[in-house]
């Protein structure tokens, strides 16, 4: 999908949730806290470009960025590996010039320290992103998450006007909550989307882990009794016992909150003539970038929006299985308006709908197009069996949606 936007114009703001707290993001959350950053390295490394001027560096840059330590094996192996990386011997260094390789490593060394300080949490490398680690290097170093994008970016050539920016700017760690149609209450990302197999246990504090490791005959914790969301499965996923409610944000005592939205999203809302809805996890990618206070109210009034894009899922998930396209755009709207009085009509946030001509995710064309939305049909993908999107297809389908418009120099998907 990024390719498709970068294509079109290079002016593009990726707006990126900061609540994920699954995968070896789960584990420096347990050690380290502070906000998830997974999503973020992730967009940033697929925007490194590998092409032109330094292109085999910047290939290494991203290799070395974007390499996983492995989730198997002896621990002892995996943490010897990771020793090799920090102390710049690992063959991923071999293309990167001494500058970089000092200043991308000088954080890692950082991190790693971090890590030391808090032996008593046995930090848990499997799976590790080194991009996860040079970011929270970077984070805890400049004490800005904003910061430690920049300097990513710096290193990787990811100019302006091309930006990443995480919902939240915050340094503290940012949980949801899903509100079930039962009752229930699920806690966290993970527990939302995608459990892990074991249950996580509570983390320890200091004074309880070193008094239970100066007990000669103390059991050792398995890693994934320590973490159980280090590593999980979306194939195997069980279905929710009902449906999703609603979704909020949530201190560490399980209270609802009601943040802010990173100031310089509001500016892009009122600048931009086109907004994107991007394909995710509706509930846990999608929602937790809307329901922040203003951020319905800008969509609603922005003075330069001209297209809101919905991209549709062509499969559903366990957050929205049984889900129909109205479905997907009434939770969007209810999202939007839900501080807002009187409620607003979806096409107020949904101009367009994009939708695959083998979606498995049903669309009645007549009802969507009765509420003010106008639908744009693509084909799929023709190598994937799946439902999924073609970068080239994609592309052209949008164009056809914002070339009414002349160019402009912020006319630019923002997601």
């Amino acid at each position: 999908v990024a390719t498709a936007f970068q294509s079109i114009t290079p002016s593009v703001c990726y707006i990126l949730g900061v609540s994920d707290n699954g995968g070896s993001t789960s584990e420096l959350l347990r050690v380290l806290g502070g906000p998830s950053i997974g999503d973020l390295r992730s967009r940033l490394t697929r925007l490194i470009n590998s092409d032109g001027h330094d292109s085999d560096e910047r290939v290494a840059i991203k290799e070395l960025l974007s390499y996983r330590l492995t989730s198997v094996g002896d621990e002892h192996v995996i943490r010897d590996e990771w020793a090799m990386i920090v102390e710049g011997r690992h063959r991923l260094w071999e293309s990167i010039s001494i500058e970089k390789k000092e200043t991308i490593r000088g954080f890692l060394v950082l991190f790693n320290f971090e890590i030391l300080k808090r032996a008593h949490k046995h930090f848990n490398f499997r799976n590790g992103s080194i991009g996860n680690f040079f970011l929270t290097g970077a984070r805890l170093f400049f004490g800005s998450l904003e910061a430690a994008i920049f300097l990513f970016s710096s290193i990787t050539a990811i100019r302006e006007p091309t930006y990443v920016l995480p919902v939240i700017n915050t340094n503290h760690t940012a949980a949801i909550a899903a509100l079930l149609e039962d009752g229930q209450t699920l806690r966290g990302q993970c527990e939302i989307s995608h459990p892990g197999q074991n249950q996580c246990i509570k983390s320890m504090n200091p004074i309880d882990a070193f008094s239970k490791l100066a007990l000669p005959n103390s059991p050792q914790l398995d890693d994934d009794q320590v973490n159980g969301n280090l590593v999980f499965s979306k194939s195997t996923e069980e279905k929710l016992s009902a449906a999703i409610a609603r979704i909020y944000y949530m201190n560490e005592y399980g209270q609802e909150i009601y943040p802010l939205p990173n100031p310089k999203i509001l500016d892009h809302l009122t600048t931009r003539t086109d907004l994107v809805y991007s394909i995710g996890s509706l509930y846990t990618s999608i929602l937790p970038c809307l329901i922040l206070r203003k951020v319905g109210h800008a969509i609603a009034h922005s003075p330069s929006l001209r297209h809101k894009i919905l991209i549709l899922n062509g499969t559903t998930d366990r957050e929205t299985d049984g889900y129909t396209a109205l479905d997907f755009i009434g939770t969007i709207t209810n999202a939007l308006n839900e501080k807002l009085v009187p409620n607003r009509p979806p096409s107020t946030y949904i101009t367009h709908m994009i939708y695959l001509s083998n979606s498995l995710v049903p669309v009645d064309v007549k009802a969507v197009e009765a509420l003010g939305i106008t639908c744009v049909v693509a084909e799929p993908d023709p190598s994937s069996t799946e439902p999924r999107y073609n970068s080239s297809t994609l592309q052209t389908v949008l164009e056809s949606i914002t070339k009414e418009i002349e160019p402009h120099p912020y006319n630019a998907p923002l997601l």
